[in-house]
């Protein structure tokens, strides 16, 4: 069976009820987090790498925990951040962040800011409630709460144009590295299972054209993560029953720093 295009699945994003369903994404999260709340270690006036964004920009799964944005030294920033040459690092992704908390993150990207990644749109969506709902309530409830994420759609691409200029205007000269997310079930059987890995893809598609609008890196981890699904004999993705549900484990989030280096190269972060 031919897989869909990204520019077929993107086109049919507002009719796709099943896009909404990508509520897995944030999951359950530890409830002292504080959205939109930037953290930072090594930071400096000429700052040459910043992580922003959500709590998979934080790193959420990998433990560790620094501050209440959940930044853990496993995360694909601090991963990145230990490179080789990179200096002047200011992690600033939080726990919670919408595209509007990440404007918020701009106060240390600066015009000699030389490298930014960032993952966000998740949270826009109210994924977490979306969780409950189609996981563990009842028919009515999900369709209820796909109804109400699907009417975002439009307001979250625009939102997204938004956050990438406020980005690129803070940081002119930088290369801005955007990622999706990862299809968080394996093979499921699951119709529900099955509508969450769609809505992900979909998802995934409008931060994609989001971020190539702006003019940014986007970095597809569907197939990094393929064959470690939560169902997986090797998952590398927090399983339900976690405090970091639907969150990459260590292993996850090395994969994530390994997709964003084989796609831009090296980045010559020295002074």
């Amino acid at each position: 069976m031919t897989t869909p295009s990204r520019t077929t699945r993107l086109m049919s994003i507002l009719s796709a009820a099943v896009l909404t369903l990508s509520t897995a994404l944030v999951g359950a999260v530890p409830a002292h987090a504080v959205p939109g709340g930037p953290s930072q270690t090594a930071t400096s006036s000429k700052v040459a790498y910043a992580a922003l964004g959500d709590s998979y920009a934080a790193g959420v799964g990998g433990g560790d925990y620094l501050d209440a944005c959940l930044t853990s030294p496993a995360g694909y920033p601090s991963l990145l951040s230990a490179d080789p040459g990179v200096n002047h690092v200011a992690l600033l992704a939080c726990t919670g962040a919408t595209t509007a908390d990440v404007t918020t993150q701009l106060s240390a990207p600066t015009r000699q800011t030389k490298l930014i990644t960032v993952t966000v749109g998740a949270n826009d969506l109210g994924l977490d409630v979306l969780t409950t709902a189609c996981l563990t309530g009842t028919i009515d409830d999900c369709l209820a709460a796909v109804a109400v994420a699907q009417a975002k759609l439009p307001q979250l691409a625009v939102d997204l144009g938004t956050t990438f200029a406020a980005i690129r205007a803070a940081a002119p000269k930088a290369t801005v590295v955007v990622t999706g997310y990862p299809l968080l079930f394996e093979s499921p059987i699951d119709p529900r299972k099955v509508a969450v890995n769609q809505g992900i893809m979909l998802l995934n598609d409008l931060i994609e054209a989001s971020a190539i609008a702006a003019g940014f890196v986007f970095v597809d981890v569907e197939s990094a993560f393929a064959g470690h699904g939560i169902d997986s004999a090797d998952p590398w993705i927090h399983d339900i029953f976690s405090a970091e549900a639907f969150h990459p484990t260590v292993a996850g989030y090395q994969a994530y720093a390994t997709a964003i280096r084989e796609a831009i190269g090296r980045v010559d972060l020295l002074d």
